[in-house]
């Protein structure tokens, strides 16, 4: 199967039924709904808009099936954002109510499609539980550890298994968590590259911070957590190490991708191992930079022991 031979998702309609189904379950938070809605963007949440589609058209799912799941995936990513957002206190003091209001409406909603196609006692209604559960523990500030980075992201994993099991695909399953853990542990670990200071400030567990200094809330004494971290940046090639790593899980779910028969999956992944992998490299040669400026205000020198 060809990249072109997979049809466009049309984001312009799941965008105006994502709005309609808010309307029906809750009206009077619309406005905050499309707010949080826009800075969901397609191209920053790729998977959340796209994986029901590229797996549903790999499958030969009825492509009106996919596009419900879909929908119920936005839904779904903005009851999740709008309670990560009330989690860090990124929610203006006059729309907390509503916040909280419209998530657990949000999520109730995302569930509708499969509650029309799963009975109560179907494995899927358990492993959304488990997946759920993971989530909360994750999303605490005690509640991830560096060996399960990808539980982050469990809620992803709900569309994709119903895929497999709309599709009569479920011998498919274990090759999809394998790609998605791989992918999930990936776009965790570049976030937690980008966030480490700013959690570091909240007191947030951080991958990136805990693999430098052992403590991932800077607990004893945040500015020396701070400034052991932004020491090892500079002298000790940390940066490298962890966008190494981060390239090799997305190329590791690329490859699968390719196994399961989706060259967009793949695509998405393989392009995404690029682009952090060449944003590494940037911010190694800032640090690298950065120590080389001060080795020679301080000693006259280059970190190499060259004088300058």
């Amino acid at each position: 199967m060809r990249l072109t031979d997979v049809p466009e998702l049309d984001v312009a309609r799941v965008v105006a039924a994502f709005e309609r189904r808010v309307r029906a379950l809750n009206p009077d938070d619309h406005d905050l709904a499309v707010r949080t809605l826009h800075r969901l963007t397609p191209a920053n949440w790729t998977l959340e808009w796209f994986l029901p589609w590229w797996l549903g058209h790999a499958f030969g799912l009825d492509s009106r099936v996919s596009l419900k799941i879909v929908l119920s995936n936005v839904l779904g990513l903005v009851s999740i954002r709008l309670q990560d957002d009330l989690a860090d206190g990124d929610v203006a003091a006059e729309d907390v109510a509503a916040a909280d209001r419209l998530s657990t409406v949000l999520f109730d909603g995302a569930l509708v499609v499969y509650r029309n196609q799963f009975p109560e006692v179907s494995p899927f209604w358990t492993r959304l539980d488990e997946w759920m559960a993971g989530w909360r523990r994750a999303s605490a500030v005690d509640g991830v550890h560096a060996d399960d980075l990808a539980s982050r992201g469990a809620p992803l994993k709900i569309a994709a298994y119903a895929t497999c099991l709309l599709a009569d695909r479920v011998d498919k399953w274990d090759l999809v968590e394998r790609c998605l853990d791989r992918a999930l542990t990936a776009f965790v670990l570049y976030d937690q590259v980008c966030d480490w200071e700013a959690d570091v400030a909240a007191g947030r567990w951080n991958a990136f911070v805990a693999s430098i200094s052992g403590d991932g809330q800077g607990r004893v004494d945040r500015d020396r957590t701070r400034a052991t971290v932004l020491a090892a940046m500079l002298t000790r090639g940390v940066v490298t190490a962890h966008f190494q790593r981060t390239h090799a899980e997305a190329i590791h779910a690329a490859r699968l991708a390719i196994k399961l028969g989706s060259p967009p999956l793949a695509a998405h992944l393989s392009e995404y191992a690029v682009r952090t992998a060449e944003q590494g490299a940037m911010m190694e040669a800032h640090y690298r930079t950065a120590a080389d400026r001060a080795a020679t205000l301080m000693f006259g020198t280059s970190p190499s022991g060259g004088r300058t």
